[in-house]
């Protein structure tokens, strides 16, 4: 990895609280989507994401990319994929980006995977896997673009610029909610907690 890719990744690490794979190969991915749309990262809506999981490599994408819940530019299609689609707005260019890293075999890191995400891994062991996964983490920045993911055409549409709704007071609860978050009865208007619950329960 070179020295403007580390400080680069240090951005993500910073992010994200610390690095690991899945941050790493968001970053990858990120970095790719930013090279393929021809654009920088995005200050407001030029560039938008949608992301079909909730992994480690979401919080990379933010970082590098610009897109962003708060922003409007980060959508979460939650079906459990490692695909990423990147549009940008200035161009209309769109590409789909499916992760499909595989990592080397090292002998023993699947059973000290198993013990970390069962919880009984001793203090050794989780060096130990530690040490690994830096190797791996190692491996996939520095690794040929083919070797982690795949483009594709993007397969869903351009979303519509993020929107600034009304806030509406829930009439049960009295909290504040997106007037697009809201159902609307005979007798108010309700947050999606509220909407079976009797006024003043």
């Amino acid at each position: 990895m070179d020295e403007k890719s580390a400080i680069g990744y240090e951005r993500v690490v910073e992010f994200h609280g610390h690095s690991c794979i899945g941050s790493a190969l968001g970053y990858r991915v990120a970095l790719k989507a930013l090279e393929w749309l021809k654009a920088n990262r995005a200050e407001d809506e030029e560039i938008v994401c949608v992301v079909e999981n909730n992994s480690c490599a979401v919080d990379a994408i933010q970082a590098i990319t610009g897109c962003t819940f708060g922003k409007g530019n980060l959508i979460f299609k939650d079906i459990g994929k490692r695909g990423y689609t990147f549009y940008n707005r200035n161009t209309g260019a769109g590409t789909r980006i499916l992760e499909n890293f595989r990592a080397k075999d090292i002998p023993g890191q699947a059973e000290l995977r198993k013990a970390m995400f069962s919880g009984t891994a001793t203090k050794r062991q989780k060096e130990e896997y530690k040490e690994m996964s830096k190797a791996t983490i190692n491996d996939i920045l520095s690794a040929p673009d083919e070797e982690i993911m795949e483009l594709k055409p993007a397969t869903v549409e351009l979303p519509d610029r993020a929107r600034l709704h009304e806030t509406i007071t829930c009439s049960a609860c009295g909290e504040k909610v997106m007037e697009t978050r809201t159902v609307k009865t005979q007798s108010g208007v309700y947050c999606a907690d509220c909407v079976d619950r009797p006024v003043g329960n």
